[in-house]
């Protein structure tokens, strides 16, 4: 069994190339799917180690086994997001416009100091580490990953999100659903448009519009269990040019989010029968386009406990906290459609700032952290 002493050692040894890396990956964003300067951030780091990456053939992503077959995977993502950086961050995005406002920077840092830690042990059995594009796109570089096969073999995959509310070294952990899904919709309305002096001559889409902003989400709440979780929310309405014509079209676009997976599988179906309800009122003819694609995270039980025995063994009870559930969505779902696995928090709290956010900033020190509890973790799942 590997001792604490050995992992500690090890972690210090790969973190000052590990916060080089993210320092340099944090100066690089890049948007979904285009993340070829990051990939060969983190492929040259590898090589320069002696460990040889394998790039998907899409020139975004790439991977690496450690040890033998693999039979545990770990998934770090490394897309960024179109946020303007505060120019007095360092180190701060030298791409306009694109900012590592999520904390991939620092995930694919953990990933690549875990990968350096594991190639100085003997293994019992193989790790497979994903560094997966486009985890912030629709439906998300996940789904890809699991399509080519990367994933296929394995018992269980973990992964770990920075989170800004919790100090470094804490490690959040939840069983069960610790993030929701996250599907998309797109409404366009329509009618034979009109005066605004005479709305009763046809369809007021305005009117027919503002029902279903403030109608929709409360319909849909009454028809599910009131103890199972649902948001609607709207983020963009666009119809009409000017004041005094009822306009002919009208666009509104939202999103849907669960945490139970039987009302997530009902949505699409109870979204579209309570668009008919609302819509016949006024006339108004509708268009719904439903995408699905991002389930819930649903946190597998013997993993977490697992892993947190094997991050307690070496870090000690203490550092384990729990953490409450996110309505946010992640990709990393997908991958637990398939195998098992769990979703860790990496305490990163600097004292102010959120996720997707431009005020967001992360305690580099949290990276020896996920890289001691995320070895440990792996080693647990392996034996």
């Amino acid at each position: 069994m590997t001792s604490q002493l050995q992992i500690t050692t090890l972690v210090e040894s790969a973190l000052p190339a590990t916060l080089e890396l993210r320092r340099a990956l944090h100066a690089n964003p890049e948007p979904s799917y285009q993340e070829h300067v990051t990939t060969g951030l983190i492929a040259d780091a590898l090589m320069e180690r002696g460990i040889q990456p394998q790039l998907r053939p899409h020139g975004t992503g790439l991977w690496v086994d450690i040890g033998g077959t693999p039979r545990v995977g770990f998934r770090a993502d490394i897309d960024a997001l179109p946020i303007d950086e505060p120019e007095e961050n360092f180190p701060v995005s030298q791409n306009p416009g694109w900012m590592h406002a999520c904390g991939h920077d620092f995930h694919a840092a953990v990933a690549f100091g875990i990968a350096q830690v594991l190639d100085r042990l003997d293994l019992p059995n193989g790790v497979r580490i994903l560094f997966q594009p486009a985890e912030e796109a629709f439906p998300g570089g996940a789904v890809e990953l699991v399509g080519e096969g990367l994933i296929d073999g394995l018992r269980s995959i973990i992964a770990f999100h920075v989170d800004p509310t919790q100090s470094a070294g804490k490690i959040g952990v939840r069983t069960g659903p610790i993030t929701a899904s996250a599907d998309k919709f797109a409404i366009s309305l329509f009618g034979p448009g009109g005066h605004t002096a005479r709305p009763h001559q046809t369809v007021d889409l305005v009117q027919a519009a503002a029902r279903i902003v403030v109608d929709l989400p409360v319909t849909l709440r009454a028809a599910i269990d009131s103890q199972r979780a649902l948001i609607v929310s709207f983020g963009s309405i666009h119809g009409g040019a000017t004041e005094n014509v009822i306009p002919s079209r009208i666009e509104i676009k939202g999103t849907a989010r669960t945490i139970d997976p039987e009302v997530w599988a009902e949505l699409p179906a109870l979204v579209d029968k309570t668009l008919a309800n609302l819509t016949a009122v006024s006339g108004a003819g509708y268009d719904l386009v439903y995408q699905q694609a991002i389930p819930p995270v649903i946190n597998d039980e013997s993993v977490i406990a697992t892993a947190v025995a094997g991050i307690e063994r070496v870090m000690g009870r203490s550092v384990i906290v729990d953490t409450p559930t996110s309505m946010g969505g992640e990709d990393f779902a997908n991958y637990l459609e398939v195998i098992p696995g769990a979703l860790l928090r990496l305490g990163a709290s600097k004292g102010r700032g959120d996720l997707h956010s431009s005020t967001f900033v992360a305690d580099e020190g949290c990276v020896a952290y996920g890289m001691i509890s995320g070895v440990s973790a792996l080693l647990a799942l392996l034996d």
